[in-house]
């Protein structure tokens, strides 16, 4: 029995470097892999069990193998016989619309729109609103926020708050020395928490952007 696990892992290996290379495949090339760790006459006896169960065979007199179509038949039932991959589409959906979401804000919002799903990765876009004209003389808030952003202090400050669906929400941020304002609200992506925000220095269009997050609810 477990010599008979061993032979099929080791046709695993032998197809999936088949099937990646798409010619047949050596045997000192498999005792090079990480995945195959057997000695070199273990491994050929392995793979002359194989060729007597016809999962392999030699297309010419050489240490080549090639799957047959038992052996590929063996190689598909054992994946199908495998739990699948966890892929989770709603959260891959939730991802794009939040990326889409934050996009279009950072168009027409006054500051830097940040986006994150709760537990996991968050996108921002707007670092060049940091950039304008009338920035140019708070080069030290510009860095301060942009690294508030990059360290992810904004997604940790914001997610201990404790935050109502459908509700626009302001707070400000003393990080090293700066007060940073920040306009957000919660909603709800194809069953997941996200936050959506808006980040900037004090000096900011707070009614154009609550307009803005309220919009974005409406739309919901």
């Amino acid at each position: 029995m477990q010599e008979n696990t061993k032979l099929l892992a080791l046709l695993d290996t032998v197809i999936d470097c088949y099937l990646d290379k798409w010619e047949p495949v050596w045997s000192k090339f498999l005792n090079s892999l990480e995945a195959v760790d057997y000695a070199p006459s273990t491994l050929r006896k392995y793979l002359n069990a194989l060729e007597k169960q016809w999962m392999v065979y030699q297309p010419y007199n050489s240490s080549w193998r090639m799957p047959t179509l038992q052996g590929l038949s063996a190689y598909i039932d054992t994946a199908l016989a495998q739990k699948p991959e966890e892929v989770d589409i709603q959260l891959d959906s939730a991802r794009k619309w939040l990326k889409s979401l934050v996009e279009a804000l950072w168009e027409v919002s006054d500051g830097v729109v940040v986006g994150f799903i709760r537990n996991d990765e968050y996108y921002y876009l707007g670092i060049n609103n940091l950039l304008r004209d009338d920035m140019i003389d708070e080069y030290s808030a510009t860095r301060t926020i942009i690294r508030f952003i990059e360290e992810k202090k904004i997604v940790a400050f914001i997610d201990k708050k404790i935050l109502k669906n459908w509700e626009v929400y302001y707070t400000f941020v003393n990080d090293a020395d700066t007060l940073i304002s920040c306009v957000y609200v919660k909603v709800n992506l194809d069953g997941y928490d996200a936050v959506i925000s808006i980040v900037w220095p004090l000096r900011v269009n707070y009614k154009k952007n609550i307009a803005i997050l309220k919009k974005v609810l409406e739309s919901l």
